[in-house]
This record gives C-alpha cells, structure tokens and sequence, in this order.
C-alpha cells in the first residue's frame, strides 16, 4: 500500500511539473514540440494537433499549412497565421475591422480562462457550451442560415461529477 501511495504522489508531482512547465509564460519559440515523458510512459511524446479554440484550424487555416499549425506553438499564431484568419473572415462578410478584432481574439489559439469572471466561449468552458455554434455565430453574425451547426446537446448526458464527460461508446 506504502509503494502504491509513493507511485501515486510521483506521478502527480510529475503531473504537475509537466503543467507548471506548460504554464509558463515566454515569448520565447519552441524549437521543438517533444517532451520527455518517460516518468509516464516511458516514451518521448510528439504534438500532433492543437485544439484550445475548437475548428479554428478547421475554418481559417489552409490545409497544406495544418500540420506547420498543429505543430507549432501558439506563441507564433499571430505573426504566422493571423492575416490567414483576417482574409478568411472578410471572404465570409465581415469588414476589416470586425475581421481584425475577431482574429485577434481568435489567435493566438489557447483557451485563455479567467477565474474571476463567468465562463463563456472566450473565457473557459463548460462540457455542455454548443462552442462550434458560438463560433459559427461570431464568424457569420445574424446570418441564421450559417450561425449555427443544429447539435443542440451532447448525444449522452453529462456526468455530475469527475470527469464530467460521458463514458465511451461501446459496440
């Protein structure tokens, strides 16, 4: 049991030195986009997509460019791929200033989360936020016929307590 204890708090501290090292912020670029994860798996770890703001990759970014996108660290997302964002959203309607203001709030693409304030589509989520209809409607505005993806809730419901999400599909 004592053994057990000891592996858990290790791997926990490793958790959290790996979330910490996350955290930190630098303006600095990652040169490289593997980390060490042989306390975990004992194996080396390679980012292959990133996700903070849901199908921004999908609807602003080329496809010959996703994996340079998926690759790279969001650090680079406003100098290497917010203009793409910009001409995107003024091909689909929106001015120059709106297309700007959008791409600014839309790159870099991390989920920014501020405690002290409720949580909404730019500020956290919840598991049941409909993200891609929020996302639908700041893109294309009161145009009813696009604003909105019709998946009005999750096809299970949510869970109440830890982790929240509903458990896989089994065939």
């Amino acid at each position: 049991m004592k053994r057990t204890a000891c592996r858990v708090a290790s791997l926990l501290a490793s958790l959290m030195a790996i979330a910490a090292a996350g955290c930190q912020n630098s303006s600095a670029p990652i040169t490289s986009p593997r980390i060490e994860a042989s306390v975990l798996m004992h194996q080396q770890m390679l980012q292959e997509d990133r996700f903070g703001l849901p199908a921004i990759a999908t609807v602003f970014i080329p496809t010959d460019l996703r994996d340079a996108y998926n690759l790279g660290s969001p650090s680079g997302d406003v100098a290497t791929f917010k203009s793409l964002i910009v001409a995107k959203l003024m091909a689909f309607g929106q001015d120059a200033a709106s297309a700007n203001a959008l791409a600014s709030a839309l790159s870099p693409d991390v989920q920014p989360i501020d405690l002290s304030q409720p949580s909404n589509f730019l500020n956290g989520r919840k598991p049941s936020d409909d993200v891609i209809t929020a996302e639908l409607h700041l893109i294309f505005g009161s145009n009813a016929a696009l604003n909105d993806d019709h998946v009005d809730a999750n096809d299970a419901p949510f869970l109440t307590t830890f982790p929240y999400l509903a458990g896989p599909h089994v065939q």
